[in-house]
């Protein structure tokens, strides 16, 4: 503004100001006319427009008291500040035209001569003097006062600020009016919006440095311009550093080219100059020096700006620190208005946005050194608005600068908060307040979280949490504003009430979004801890896992709280677990320590115990304790007072005597100059303490202590001086009015006590009483945690967000039960969906972090009074959130957690079935509201989402949903919408993980096959719905190595076995629309199919076997080729089909077996062959090897289904199967390995002949007047197998002796033509494909002929008379051994066959083997006829009664002894070995027979004469036998010796020849048989003729 506009003004107002003051000038100062006189003149002589010499004017003036020229005065001051006339740096002159006459006028209250004053201190001064009049002057000069502060040229320092604010306040505090209260009150705002925006930056700090240096650009601005320029020269012109090179081919904006250095940061021409000074390009100096002013002028500006942000720092810090010690002046604030405007001040500090102080140290350090305190003190009081306002600063101070005041916060909770709300006396709009201000405090959304964080998990400190929970926990469920003592109506409890679940549920809403932001959706600013510098180094094969500290700490309170609580409960045990723990150590100054730190844990009473232990350790604590204490400048009373505060004195004398002992010795080393004189007269005196507190508190002692008694007990107390008289008074009023020490628990029984029966007046006396006991621990602890070293206080990041689990374990189950309790209580429905929210917050984060919550589901589901009567718009909320909530938490409900939701949509279906029909089927009055019909939605996501659950939940949820479809089947009105949820679940769960899957599958599974037979409504609607799921499954493409399909299909088969026959027939008919419209989708499932099937067809109902075969039918019709990898099931289902009765499907079954053997040779690439010969070249059978092992595979079992029908005992069906078995083994075994083949004998041919001795065991089968068995099928089965080994010979040559083995069995089965067949067919077999034998084989037929005949030989004879057997019994054995003699026959008859074809074929041991085959059999035979008493025995039995003469085994000898002698034979023929006396010996016996005969032998031994005549008997026939023998084996072979072995024996041959044939005239003709004659006749001529014929030989010979 232009001076010579201003000083006009200026002297104008002055001059206006002296005129009107000179015509009111007080009688009292006649010469003060003159005095303005000579100030006029100064003022027209003025050349400077500032308040300088002149302000002793107004001085003067305000100091008269005259009402109208202080008005005048204060208004002229008001103009001159409002145009800027008063520099408020100027120095005060005033005192200058100090006179006598003046004098009074110049003596201020508040000035000092001797200080130097600015013009500024001199106007508040006087203002403030002049505001004790009226109510005008007192807002006007107020006025003035706030706009010096205003004023930007007033610079108002802060001691002025202060003193102004003050002056405020106390115009406050003494008016009357509410005028000067509304405006002294808008001031103070003014002022504090001023100074603390002034801080921010907000208010005339650039504008005030711009006028002082006239600056009239912005240097800032201009040079940030002139840097962003020069960055766009470099980019462009690609220069880095001082690099440069001339391109002057580059323009730039102002078409100006580039120079050396680019362009010029000022004129932005060429630049071939360069500061180095400010490292920019130049083209001149004058650029120079105009870029170095502006650099200049920046650096002053902001120079300016910092030191004038410091002088307005100072002034706030000031006003605040002010603010704070006006709170500590106890006696200028006896006024509650007084302290209600500083509060309200404090408050509004405090709540300016942007609060930028609150990392202030100094404004930290007065917060908690000063504010804190008052604080304490404020929030105690019983005046409502002091502790409202004192409880707003509070929760300010927690919000702005918790990070600075954690030890603060936990004592203002613990000890005001939570005390308030406990207590008994306080009033119920306290307990609301202090409610109020904890919700503000916890609405915060992570302050629940940062305050279990930063104390529940901190060993320094409570569980402070928990302690609030646990407050709350008492209020809403406990209910503890009910009980008499705290005398709170119903309608102020459930207020109370509402505002404690209001702050739970802010709780669990900041605990949901710390979640959110953290955890769901992290910022990416916030990661994992990263490493320090020095594990940059670390090799990739390290591992370095990082532990949060704060994890460390929680864990180790949880360890020092269990050893706390063990402490309370037992010292001793508490100790020693701690040391367990390492929690402390064995060492007497570290548990003291201990205890000391941990006061709130561990209770009084305990730690009083433990030091008064008689233990060495005991003893030790109680020292180190003590010495942990501080008794210095304090009374005996008082230290003794404090020192029993710490804990509970023991009751033992000699306890008592340790723990005053130690007190007196530790009080005396901290107080040596005390009134005491030695530390036994302190121990006597607080012994004199002891017995005076008990005297004067105990109610059994009725006569109380005086004083005077009192002062006679301490009496030369003090080593033999006294107490001075006052200290004792003082000491006894003191413990008259508080006992030295309380029992905790003796201290709440006399607490309540007083509470039950006191008034209002008298509970606010109570209150007052713990007031000063809160204030004075509360400060005591504000003290203590200010000394010691502070914590930091940890903020939320990603890392700790995590630690939400803990607290939710910790504050869970009583937040739970709050939420739960209100929800329920009808009184509090406006608190229900705060309930409703809580609830589900909390079930959603306890899901997440895995926490169970099946209890908590339960109860749940439970508030919703579904099964119950009414049900209110609550409960309908409640069951929509539950709803909505479920799919976000199912992987956290467990299966108990999954029942109870499940119920609860059951029971919502069920009502809305009752709805719909309109019956109530348990007949229960239930009123169903419309809104709890249209959940559908909610409850279909909730099992659409189930594809969202995680691999064990939704198994959870599968057993859950089975056992909720059970309660619905099996209750008196199945329902099945469990059931059907349960198939929809499978279908969304279909694109699982096949192991997954699978498990889930097999619950499912297990889950239909029990229920789907509870009735037909429910198998039906199981079977349709596992059709439309097969049908789905059937779409997904199979993995090789999860065949699902098969267990989807699997259920089929179980509830067809046990359902009636509608249901069976209703699966048959889902399997054949399966199988005709997804047959080319089926793999694994065709054998479940196949297996559906099988069962059908063994059912006896003739429709659903008749269902079935079409349904195999079809499928071996047109799906042949989709079975390659389920050949084995339908194989099996083929041998079911065959084992029908119905002789159509068996004759089926026969033409399907072929089917497939042509399906799988074509396959295979097998040509079948009918005439293939061995000797031809062998084609390669099979191009595919792997196929040929798959195949072979299949054959067997196929071949099987052909075998088993070969032993059918229908004919029609026999004769196929056999053809057809026998025709498909010729016709493709060329193509078969040995091995093959081998497997081919075990399993297919040896089970028909094992069918065939089964069949021949059956007595009355053999008896049957069928016989067609035995003509054709027995026999041609050997036949087709010999034709079969012929023809294969070469491959299966190593299956002789299983061959062997199969006719060895048959033989053996003790049935006689089963025995022939197999004899022969040994036979047939062995001169067929003899001459294909080697050694080997012919060893193993040597040995079967061996094993054969040792066999058959009938032993059994030989005992049958030692033995009591009874008829049936000896029929059987007898037949057994007719069967063994006819076998044993038959085969010598086989052997003598096969020598005479093979005899060259087998080696000398070979024909000795057998030759001792047939000895023994012979021998046999001599031994059994010579034993003719026990044949007769046998014969007596009368077993044989078609017999007339004894049994013998004659025939068996003669045909043994025969075969001997071809064997001889042919040894002497090939081996040239010959044995002459086995040829002489039976022509010997012969002779001697017959000499017998003739002599007529006679028995005298024997007295029966039958028996003697069966003995003669018996000579004949044997001599009969010897004959044939002779005939038949011996001569002929004598016959054909030749003539040079007869030469060798010719005279020993000779004589017994001619002896002999003097016997072979001789005739033996049996009685017993008239056809005997002629038998003998022929053989007497042939015998005759024979022995002629060879003496004859012989005699030519000699």
């Amino acid at each position: 503004m232009n001076r010579q506009y201003v000083l006009p003004k200026y002297q104008e107002i002055l001059l206006d100001y002296m005129e009107k003051v000179r015509k009111n000038i007080p009688k009292q100062y006649p010469s003060f006319k003159d005095f303005l006189n000579k100030m006029i003149d100064l003022v027209k002589c003025e050349r400077l427009p500032k308040l300088g010499k002149h302000n002793v004017v107004f001085r003067l003036t305000i100091n008269m008291r005259q009402t109208k020229l202080t008005q005048l005065a204060l208004s002229t001051l008001f103009r001159l500040v409002s145009n800027g006339f008063i520099d408020g740096r100027i120095e005060d002159t005033s005192q200058e035209f100090y006179t006598d006459e003046f004098s009074e006028l110049f003596n201020d209250s508040n000035y000092n001569k001797g200080e130097k004053r600015t013009i500024m201190d001199v106007l508040i001064n006087s203002v403030t003097s002049c505001l004790f009049d009226k109510d005008e002057i007192i807002i006007q000069g107020l006025k003035l006062l706030v706009a010096f502060v205003l004023n930007p040229y007033c610079y108002v320092t802060s001691q002025n600020l202060t003193r102004i604010v003050r002056t405020i306040i106390f115009s406050y505090t003494r008016s009357r009016t509410q005028t000067v209260d509304r405006n002294t009150k808008n001031m103070l705002y003014q002022i504090i919006n001023y100074t603390f925006q002034a801080v921010e930056g907000e208010v005339f700090t650039i504008q005030r440095n711009k006028r002082r240096m006239s600056i009239k650009e912005d240097s800032v601005q201009k040079l940030t311009q002139l840097v962003m320029l020069q960055l766009v020269d470099m980019v462009c012109l690609n220069k880095t550093s001082l690099d440069f090179s001339p391109q002057s081919d580059i323009l730039n904006e102002r078409k100006q080219p580039a120079g050396y250095f680019g362009y010029c940061v000022m004129c932005r021409k060429s630049a071939n100059l360069y500061c180095k000074d400010h490292r920019v390009p130049i083209c001149s100096f004058i650029c120079k020096r105009q870029h170095q002013e502006y650099v200049e002028q920046a650096q002053s500006t902001y120079s300016g700006a910092v030191k004038q942000f410091e002088e307005n720092l100072d002034c706030a810090l000031q006003l605040y620190d002010s603010l704070c010690n006006l709170l500590l002046n106890k006696t200028t604030l006896e006024q509650a208005k007084n302290q209600q405007i500083i509060l309200e001040c404090l408050l509004y500090i405090l709540e300016t946005p942007d609060f930028v102080l609150s990392k202030n140290e100094k404004f930290i350090k007065t917060t908690k050194e000063r504010l804190c305190n008052q604080l304490l003190k404020y929030c105690l009081e019983t005046e409502k608005t002091l502790y409202q306002f004192s409880f707003r600063i509070f929760q300010r101070l927690v919000s702005i600068m918790r990070k600075s005041i954690k030890y603060e916060m936990a004592i203002f909770i613990n000890q005001i908060y939570l005390n308030i709300l406990l207590s008994a006396n306080s009033n119920v709009l306290h307990k609301q307040t202090a409610l109020e201000s904890l919700c503000s405090i916890l609405e915060r959304p992570k302050t629940g979280l940062e305050f279990y964080i930063n104390y529940d998990c901190h060993t320094k400190h409570e569980c402070l949490m928990s302690k609030i929970i646990n407050t709350f926990y008492e209020i809403i469920v406990i209910s503890i504003y009910q009980k008499a003592e705290y005398q709170i109506q119903t309608q102020q409890e459930i207020l109370l009430k509402h505002l404690a679940i209001k702050a739970l549920s802010y709780v669990m809403d900041g605990l949901n979004k710390v979640f959110d932001k953290f955890i769901i959706t992290p910022s990416e600013e916030i990661g994992s801890p990263q490493m320090e510098d020095q594990n940059a180094n670390l090799n990739d094969n390290t591992t370095v896992m990082y532990i949060n500290p704060i994890e460390i700490q929680r864990q180790l309170k949880q360890e020092i709280m269990k050893g706390c609580q063990l402490f309370k409960k037992n010292p001793e045990k508490g100790i020693k677990y701690l040391l367990d723990a390492q929690i402390i150590q064995n060492d007497a100054k570290e548990i003291a320590k201990f205890f000391r730190e941990n006061q709130q844990q561990v209770s009084k009473d305990a730690i009083g115990a433990f030091l008064g232990g008689h233990q060495q350790l005991n003893i030790k604590v109680l020292s180190e304790f003590t010495d942990l204490l501080k008794f210095k400048d304090l009374t005996v009373e008082q230290a003794l007072r404090y020192y029993l505060d710490q804990f509970t004195l023991p009751g033992e004398a000699m306890q008592v005597d340790r723990v005053v002992q130690k007190f007196s010795d530790r009080y005396y080393k901290e107080n040596p100059n005390s009134t005491f004189k030695s530390s036994g007269s302190i121990y006597t005196y607080c012994y004199l303490l002891v017995m005076l507190q008990t005297d004067l508190h105990n109610p059994s002692v009725a006569e109380k202590m005086k004083l005077s008694d009192f002062q006679k007990l301490a009496r030369q107390i003090n080593d033999g001086d006294d107490l001075p008289q006052d200290y004792l008074t003082q000491t006894y009023n003191s413990i008259l009015k508080q006992p030295l020490a309380v029992r905790e628990k003796e201290k709440s029984r006399v607490f309540m006590k007083e509470s039950l029966t006191q008034s209002i007046r008298k509970k606010q006396d109570l209150f007052q009483r713990e007031k000063e006991a809160l204030l004075k621990q509360g400060s005591e602890l504000i003290k203590t945690k200010q000394d010691s070293h502070e914590t930091l206080y940890q903020i939320i990041n990603q890392d700790m967000a995590y630690l939400i689990k803990p607290f939710l374990e910790c504050i869970g189950k009583p937040s739970f039960e709050m939420f739960l309790f209100v929800f329920n209580n009808d009184q509090m429905e406006q608190a229900s969906n705060q309930c409703i929210q809580g609830l589900v917050l909390f079930i959603k984060l306890c899901s997440f972090f895995s926490i169970p919550l099946q209890d908590y589901m339960n109860n749940l589901i439970k508030a919703t009074r579904l099964n119950q009567g009414q049900i209110s718009n609550k409960h309908i909320n409640l069951i929509k959130q539950i709803l909505q909530t479920v799919p976000l938490i199912g992987n956290g409900l467990r299966e108990n957690g999954w029942k109870s939701i499940l119920k609860m949509i059951s029971r919502l279906d069920e009502m809305r079935m009752i709805q719909q029909s309109k019956d109530n089927a348990d007949g229960q009055t239930i009123t169903i509201l419309p809104e709890l019909l249209l959940e559908s939605d909610l409850i279909d996501k909730i099992f659409v989402q189930s594809k969202q659950l995680d691999d064990e939940a939704i198994q959870e949820f599968i057993n859950a949903l089975c056992f909720m479809s059970k309660q619905e089947i099996y209750q008196t009105h199945p329902r099945l919408f469990c059931l059907q949820k349960l198939v929809e679940v499978c279908d969304y769960n279909m694109k699982r993980v096949s192991f997954v899957w699978t498990k889930m599958w097999n619950i499912v599974k297990d889950h239909i096959n029990e229920v789907a037979v509870k009735e037909k409504k429910v198998a039906m609607f199981t079977v349709d719905s596992l059709k439309q799921l097969s049908i789905k499954f059937l779409q997904k493409d199979e993995l090789y190595d999860f065949q699902f399909q098969r267990d989807v299909l699997k259920p089929f088969e179980t509830i067809f076995l046990q359902s009636n026959l509608e249901v069976k027939e209703f699966i048959l008919s889902c399997i054949n629309h399966i199988v005709l419209n997804h047959k080319h989708n089926i793999r694994s499932g065709w054998r479940m199919i196949f297996g559906l099937i099988a069962l059908g067809l063994k059912e006896e109902n003739d429709k659903i076997c008749k269902i079935a075969f079409q349904i195999l039918s079809q499928i071996m019709e047109h799906n042949l080729d989709l079975l390659q990898d389920v050949f084995i099931d339908l194989i099996q289902t083929l041998k079911v089909l065959a084992g029908k009765n119905q002789e159509d499907m068996a004759l089926a079954s026969i033409d399907f077996t072929i089917k497939c053997l042509g399906y799988l040779s074509k396959q295979a690439q097998i040509t079948p062959k009918l005439n293939w010969n061995e000797s031809e070249e062998p084609e390669a059978t099979v191009r595919n090897a792997s196929t040929a092992v798959q195949l072979e595979k299949i054959w067997i079992p196929l071949l099987g289904v052909l075998s088993g029908l070969a032993g059918d005992k229908r004919n029609k069906i026999q004769a196929k199967s056999m053809e057809a078995l026998f025709e498909s083994l010729q016709q493709f075994g060329y193509a078969f390995s040995a091995e093959f083949w081998k497997m081919v004998f075990s399993t297919v041919l040896r089970p028909i002949f094992d069918e065939i001795q089964f069949t021949f065991q059956q007595n009355h089968i053999v008896a049957n007047a069928n016989n067609d068995w035995f003509k054709d099928s027995c026999k041609k089965s050997f036949s087709l197998i010999i034709n079969l080994m012929k023809r294969y010979f070469q491959k299966l040559r190593g299956l002789l002796s299983e061959f062997l083995k199969l006719f060895e069995n048959c033989i053996q089965n003790q049935n006689l033509k089963l025995a022939k067949y197999s004899i022969l067919s040994v036979k047939n077999m062995t001169i067929k494909i003899g001459m294909m034998f080697n050694e080997e084989e012919w060893e193993q037929i040597v040995q079967f002929i061996d094993r054969m005949i040792r066999l058959t030989t009938p032993t059994k004879l030989s005992s049958f008379a030692n033995q009591s057997l009874t008829s049936s019994r000896m029929r059987n054995m007898i037949e057994d051994c007719f069967i063994q003699f006819t076998s044993q026959l038959l085969m010598i008859q086989i052997s003598i066959e096969i020598l005479q074809h093979f005899n060259q074929k087998l080696n000398l041991q070979q024909l000795q083997t057998i030759e001792n085959t047939f000895l023994y059999s012979y021998q046999f035979a001599v031994q059994f006829n010579s034993q003719i008493d026990q044949r007769y025995l046998i014969w007596k039995q009368g077993v044989l009664q078609d017999m007339k003469s004894l049994p013998g085994l004659l025939k068996q000898e003669r045909e043994a002894y025969g075969c001997m002698i071809i064997i001889k034979k042919y040894k002497l023929k090939n081996h040239n070995i010959f044995d002459f006396d086995s040829l002489i010996a039976p022509i010997d016996i012969f002779i001697k027979k017959h000499e017998m005969i003739r002599t007529n032998p006679q028995f005298p031994e024997e007295q029966d004469q039958q028996m003697q005549k069966l003995r003669l008997q018996e000579i004949e026939k044997d001599t009969q036998n010897y004959r044939q023998l002779l005939d038949t084996y011996i001569l002929p072979t004598l016959c054909e010796l030749d003539d040079e072995h007869l030469k060798q024996n010719n005279q020993q041959l000779f004589l017994i020849l001619l002896k002999a044939l003097s016997y072979s005239n001789d005739s033996i003709i049996c009685k017993d048989c008239v056809r005997c004659q002629k038998c003998l006749q022929q053989e007497k001529s042939n015998l005759d003729q024979q022995i002629l014929q060879l003496v004859q030989k012989l005699y030519d010979l000699k």
